[in-house]
């Protein structure tokens, strides 16, 4: 049930003990106060009110809203009632409400708190059958204005929710009260999808509404996000080969000691040649004694200035492909060093100079390293 305007109304209402009804009361003959004025045999009856367990004061606030009621002060009745129902939760109060919102044309109220009048007082076993007629036809009047809709869930605990306010839990005790005209009614509950309906309702009509709530499927874990795309491949730069550049290193070395021995021999040997030749030399010249100086032949000096003359260019020659061989070993190599991915051309350079002489060779480098 949907709290006044005043003050919020407890839907489930405290069955109290309370004297049969009395009858209907006089009507006034001219209003004194706020509120409409009913017609001569048309205003409802009022209950009296409850006793016993009731406090005193909402006793004398109910008191208080039938003499305004007798009035026609309708308004003013009203929020005596609303006052005595704050202090004491009985079903004959909600009458008296439900009456004056009848009376102030505020009929889907008045039908709320009627129907449950109505309902309670049937449990009632101090009504009397005139009581429970004089309830029902008070509620008639009320339902004629109103259309009701009765709302019924699979699943109990279920909100209803009518034009986005809140109206009720399932199961709900009475039908749902709506104004002419078009309403929507949704059901939802957590745990369950939930479900929507347009409803339109015209003045006395009533109908059903049955609404199945379902559990959302369970969906699929989503699938886990892609993984990244792999950095392209990184070609690092693999340093020279220390076996190559070993073995490179080596061989120059090699040759360059190849060279300077063989240098060293052909410098002998040239020596040698030399003292050859100026004994032979003399002794063309006749200014010195050939057979004295070599104790022998003057051919045996001559041939042994040959072998000499011999030794010395195989020396010379050896001297030389060894420091050719060893400069391109040593070229090579850097070459090898240098075109390395871990180098760095720009930063590195090297210059190599082949030197040959007459008594030798070898090779000069020099450049940033």
């Amino acid at each position: 049930m949907r709290p006044t305007p005043l003050v919020p109304l407890i839907c489930l209402l405290g069955l109290l003990a309370s004297p049969s009804p009395s009858e209907a009361q006089p009507e006034s003959s001219a209003p004194t106060g706020s509120g409409a004025q009913a017609k001569p045999g048309s205003r409802p009856a009022i209950q009296r009110p409850p006793t016993g367990a009731g406090s005193e004061k909402a006793r004398k606030l109910y008191l208080e809203g039938v003499a305004l009621a007798e009035k026609n002060r309708w308004a003013d009745a009203h929020a005596s009632f609303v006052a005595a129902w704050a202090l004491h939760e009985h079903y004959t109060i909600l009458g008296g409400i439900g009456t004056c919102e009848l009376m102030l044309k505020r009929y889907r109220d008045a039908a709320e708190h009627l129907a449950a009048y109505v309902r309670e007082i049937d449990k009632d076993t101090t009504a009397t059958p005139q009581d429970r007629a004089a309830a029902a036809e008070t509620y008639a009047k009320a339902r004629a204005h109103v259309g009701a809709v009765i709302v019924s869930t699979n699943v109990p605990g279920a909100q209803v929710v009518v034009d986005g306010s809140v109206v009720g839990t399932t199961p709900l005790l009475d039908p749902v009260f709506l104004d002419p005209g078009q309403h929507t009614i949704t059901v939802r509950h957590e745990g369950y999808t939930p479900k929507e309906a347009a409803v339109e309702v015209a003045a006395g009509s009533e109908m059903q509404r049955a609404f199945e709530l379902e559990k959302p499927e369970a969906s699929a874990p989503p699938p886990p996000p892609p993984r990244p795309a792999p950095p392209p491949p990184r070609h690092e730069a693999k340093g020279p080969s220390v076996g190559v550049i070993v073995a490179g290193g080596s061989v120059a070395a090699a040759g360059v000691i190849a060279g300077v021995v063989f240098t060293l021999a052909a410098n002998g040997t040239e020596r040698a040649r030399e003292r050859e030749w100026n004994v032979v030399d003399g002794y063309r010249n006749g200014a010195v004694d050939c057979m004295s100086l070599t104790k022998g032949d003057p051919v045996e000096a001559c041939r042994k200035l040959s072998s000499l003359v011999d030794d010395r260019d195989l020396f010379r020659n050896l001297a030389l492909w060894s420091f050719v061989g060893a400069g391109v070993a040593t070229v090579g190599t850097l070459g090898y060093w240098l075109a390395s991915p871990s180098s760095a051309p720009e930063e590195r350079h090297v210059r190599v100079f082949p030197l040959v002489t007459q008594g030798g060779g070898g090779i000069a480098a020099g450049g940033v390293f």
